[in-house]
């Protein structure tokens, strides 16, 4: 997403889920997002929707502050604008590629025959599937272009019959934003839930997630019950991740999932093998450490434990006796992580995501700011440290 106004103070944009069916304005992609600027010591930022699918506004120009006041005659030109326009192409061929799979597997008859619906933003598979196959969706705001038809062809494939069971395969943009894709993922599962008896109204639809395992922090946040697998995701028509003089050695793409990693068997024939402990696949030089009690490699290297840490780090970090952390080579060892502590109230003991108040900063006007910073100070004082504010 293209950064508006973007100026020192502000450490970027945070997108603000909306609660209930509340209407937002819209553009090409379906609803648009709320987001809002992430300043220091807890300066309000103001609000604004900008596009849910594209990133860069050269794909999609829609920005409109949250209090903005739209006249009707803008309104219906932007409603007549959306009509026109079709959503941009797949970012990505993938999950396609896995349906096309799928399809090629059940005629050549060589395996149990298997369903598929593809959910893409790419409007051209419908002229190749029917909508028992494909439906026009969004994964960044739960929009299905084509209504009502669309949603009910969703809701009658995760009805399961017959001992058949559902999972859902989601091989999004790397760029997305893991928050809106975590909710749509969760709604798709409420929908999962409902087409179910009443015996498993508590139990979350199986998920397969594919996506970088440096994203795992944030992917967890959302779904605290994944589980990230050590399987390496190739591309052969990735001009990064896949084999070859071209690509990485290694992907930094991995599954994140809900199933238990028991029951996933990963090929050895790959290089991956079976560690009794951890009782699950790992990969080859992810040795289990006895101090950790786990296979602690994140990225496919051998990591090395640091007994002055208490945990394993990567393979190329080193024990700084400055810092009392364990650190690439040539960190710079002025900068601590977590030093600056919570952007929003100051503390030292948390992050602002953490943070108590956090909901205090987007809700409080320049009117009430006085009260806002007494709060703060209080909340300080009890972390062991006042900050004052002007």
């Amino acid at each position: 997403m293209d950064t508006v106004g973007l100026d020192d103070s502000c450490l970027g944009y945070e997108v603000i889920l909306s609660e209930g069916d509340r209407s937002t304005p819209r553009c090409p992609h379906g609803p648009t997002l709320l987001f809002e600027k992430v300043r220091k010591r807890g300066e309000g930022g103001r609000r604004f929707y900008a596009c849910s699918a594209c990133r860069d506004r050269k794909d999609c120009n829609f920005f409109q502050w949250e209090d903005e006041k739209v006249s009707e005659a803008r309104e219906l030109a932007r409603q007549a604008n959306n009509k026109r326009q079709r959503a941009p192409f797949s970012q990505q061929q993938y999950s396609a590629r896995l349906h096309e799979l799928i399809k090629s597997g059940n005629a050549d008859g060589a395996a149990e025959p298997m369903k598929s619906l593809l959910l893409d933003i790419d409007f051209r598979y419908a002229q190749f599937y029917g909508q028992d196959e494909f439906c026009h969706y969004n994964m960044f705001n739960h929009h299905f272009f084509d209504g009502e038809a669309s949603s009910a062809a969703v809701r009658a494939f995760l009805r399961e019959s017959d001992g058949e069971k559902a999972v859902t395969v989601a091989d999004p943009p790397f760029g997305g934003l893991v928050k809106p894709l975590a909710g749509s993922f969760s709604r798709i599962s409420q929908t999962w839930r409902n087409q179910q008896s009443a015996d498993g109204s508590y139990v979350d639809m199986p998920l397969i997630w594919i996506f970088p395992y440096f994203m795992e922090p944030r992917i967890l946040a959302c779904f605290p019950s994944l589980t990230m697998l050590d399987y390496q995701v190739d591309y052969d028509n990735h001009s990064l991740y896949k084999h070859g003089k071209t690509g990485r050695k290694q992907s930094p793409v991995r599954l994140f999932t809900n199933i238990s990693p028991a029951e996933i068997v990963l090929p050895e024939e790959e290089g991956y093998r079976f560690c009794a402990i951890c009782e699950r696949y790992v990969g080859r030089l992810n040795e289990h450490c006895a101090e950790c009690d786990v296979c602690p490699s994140k990225d496919g290297r051998q990591w090395k434990h640091c007994a002055l840490c208490g945990r394993c780090v990567k393979p190329s970090w080193r024990h700084c006796q400055s810092c009392g952390r364990c650190a690439l080579p040539d960190h710079p060892c002025d900068q601590s992580p977590g030093a600056e502590g919570c952007f929003n109230c100051a503390s030292l003991a948390h992050k602002r995501k953490a943070c108590p108040l956090k909901h205090i900063s987007r809700s409080a006007s320049k009117k009430g700011r006085g009260a806002r910073t007494r709060q703060l100070a209080k909340l300080s004082a009890r972390s062991g440290r006042i900050k004052k504010t002007k």
